[in-house]
């Protein structure tokens, strides 16, 4: 993910437009390459990116500020990474909420219960309102789990023990 990505995405987060309106928009650029083609091409003028767009992201589907975030976006060159700008905007939603976005890559599927105290323990120690689980099954752990939430990440995998291990006999 770019840079630029990570920005547009802030920008989309503060302009408040609806989730799925943007959600639309990234889906038409997705299922339609050829329209993604010519608004990320460096060859075509930056007015005729915005005529096109005009003509496709237009009321009611599409508001006039959505318009103009894409007309940004494509004049910017970070048209095409719209599945990341959308990432970026859909975290810093969360994030407002007090909602935090979690991977859990495990061996063996964890029991609920299980889940639930590591979402208290997640919420209790950095302070969020909720927690969402990505659930992730990776055999490569061997055993254990790695836990991925925010900038912080527990490696807790069998994987990673004998890896330790390794190390400390090698020495």
């Amino acid at each position: 993910m770019t840079e630029r990505a990570r920005v547009y995405g802030t920008v989309l987060f503060e302009l408040d437009i609806p989730r799925e309106t943007a959600e639309q928009a990234a889906a038409l650029l997705r299922d339609h390459p050829q329209l993604k083609k010519v608004l990320t091409s460096p060859v075509v003028k930056n007015a005729q990116k915005q005529a096109i767009l005009k003509r496709i992201f237009r009321e009611p589907d599409f508001s006039p500020l959505m318009l103009r975030f894409l007309m940004k976006a494509a004049e910017a060159g970070c048209i095409g990474q719209m599945e990341d700008i959308l990432k970026v905007c859909e975290e810093l939603r969360l994030k407002s909420r007090g909602i935090v976005k979690a991977k859990l890559r495990y061996v063996t599927m964890p029991e609920e219960s299980w889940i639930e105290k590591i979402r208290g323990w997640l919420c209790q120690k950095y302070g969020y309102r909720d927690v969402q689980f990505v659930l992730v099954k990776d055999p490569s752990l061997i055993g254990g789990f790695i836990l991925s939430a925010g900038d912080m990440e527990y490696d807790c995998s069998l994987r990673a023990k004998l890896r330790e291990l390794r190390k400390t006999v090698v020495r």
